[in-house]
C-alpha cells in the first residue's frame, strides 16, 4: 500500500507541475503578444518624427454625460479660437475606454483635430463610432455650444483600434451617414475569424482612402497575411496602404501611440488637411513608409503623388 501511495503521490506531482508550466507559458505567451519588444524610436529629420512630436496647439478636453450621469463621450480639442478643426471619431478596442488611448489622443488634438471617443467597450459594429461623429455635427450646428461652427463636417476620419478597427471600417460601409466619413485607419485589425458574428467587416465596400496599421508582434490576432488580405479584397479603385511596425504587439497603440503615432498622425494630417509634407509618407514610389526600415511589409495601391 505505501507503494501505490508514493506512486500517486508522484503522478499527482508530475501532473500539477505540468498544470503549472502550462499556465506560465500561457502567461508568457500572453505577454509576448501584449509588450513590444523595441521603444519608439523615429529617424532624425524623418516625416515620421516630425509628426511624433507634439504639435503646435495646446490641448483641452472635457467628458460628455446623459441625463443619468453616464459619461458618453470624451472629447480632445485645440485650444483656438474661430478656427475650424477636422474630426477624428475613435473606436475603442475590447474593454477598453478612452483612459487606455487619452496620450495619443491629445496628440492628435495638439496637431489641429478634435477627436471624439466613446466609453463604449465594444465598438465593433461602428454603430457607437458613427453616433459620435453624429453628436459633434449636432453640436457644430448649435449656437449655444462650445463647438458651434468649429468642426470642418467635410473633414472626418473614423481610426481605431482591434474591435475599434472593425468598428470604423462598420461605421463607413453600414450606415447611409458612414458617408460622412473621408478616410478610415484600421490598427490591430483581427483576422476575421476572431470578429464576433456582428462586427464582421468587409472592405471591399470601403469608398474612402484606407491605411492598416500592425505590427510584426501581433501575429495571432492581426498578422501581416490577414491584413494584406485586407488590402486585396479592398475596393481596387480607392487608395490603400499597410505597414507592420517591426516589435510592435496588438497593444501597441495604447498609451502615447508608441510607434504608430507618427505615421497616424501624418495620415490623418495628408487626408483630411492636405499637408504636403505629411504626404510624402505615403504617396509616390519614393514614399518615407517605403524605405522605413523599421516598418515591414509595406505596401500600397493606388497613392500616386
Amino acid at each position: 500500500m505505501p507503494q501505490i501511495k508514493r506512486v500517486l503521490r508522484t503522478k499527482w506531482f508530475i501532473s500539477s507541475l505540468s498544470i503549472i508550466l502550462i499556465i506560465i507559458l500561457a502567461f508568457s505567451t500572453v505577454s509576448f503578444l501584449l509588450v513590444n519588444s523595441v521603444s519608439a524610436t523615429f529617424e532624425k529629420g524623418s516625416v515620421e518624427e516630425k509628426y511624433a512630436s507634439s504639435g503646435e496647439y495646446e490641448v483641452e478636453t472635457i467628458a460628455i454625460s446623459n441625463e443619468l450621469g453616464e459619461k458618453l463621450y470624451k472629447i480632445y480639442y485645440p485650444q483656438s479660437q474661430d478656427v475650424m478643426h477636422p474630426l477624428i471619431a475613435w473606436g475603442n478596442g475590447t474593454g477598453a475606454l478612452p483612459e487606455q488611448y487619452d496620450e495619443l489622443l491629445r496628440h492628435l488634438a495638439s496637431w489641429g483635430f478634435v477627436v471624439i471617443d466613446t466609453y463604449s467597450k465594444t465598438t465593433g459594429t461602428g454603430k457607437e463610432i458613427l453616433a459620435s461623429i453624429e453628436y459633434m455635427l449636432a453640436e457644430n450646428d448649435l449656437p449655444k455650444s462650445q463647438f458651434y461652427q468649429r468642426i470642418q463636417s467635410d473633414q472626418i476620419a473614423a481610426a481605431g483600434h482591434s474591435q475599434g478597427s472593425t468598428g470604423v471600417i462598420n461605421a463607413h460601409t453600414n450606415y447611409e451617414n458612414g458617408s460622412l466619413i473621408k478616410t478610415v485607419v484600421s490598427i490591430a485589425l483581427p483576422q476575421l475569424k476572431y470578429c464576433d458574428p456582428k462586427d464582421i467587416y468587409d472592405t471591399s465596400a470601403l469608398k474612402v482612402p484606407f491605411f492598416v496599421m500592425g505590427g510584426t508582434r501581433d501575429f495571432i490576432i492581426s498578422p501581416s497575411s490577414s491584413n494584406q488580405q485586407a488590402l486585396t479584397d479592398a475596393n481596387p479603385d480607392i487608395p490603400v496602404m499597410m505597414a507592420m511596425a517591426k516589435g510592435a504587439a496588438h497593444t501597441a497603440i495604447e498609451h502615447d501611440g508608441g510607434k504608430h503615432r507618427g505615421y497616424l498622425t501624418a495620415w490623418m494630417r495628408f487626408q483630411l488637411m492636405d499637408d504636403v509634407e505629411a504626404k510624402r509618407a505615403f504617396a509616390g514610389k519614393d514614399a518615407e513608409l517605403l524605405t522605413n526600415a523599421d516598418w515591414k511589409d509595406v505596401d500600397s495601391v493606388n497613392m500616386q503623388e
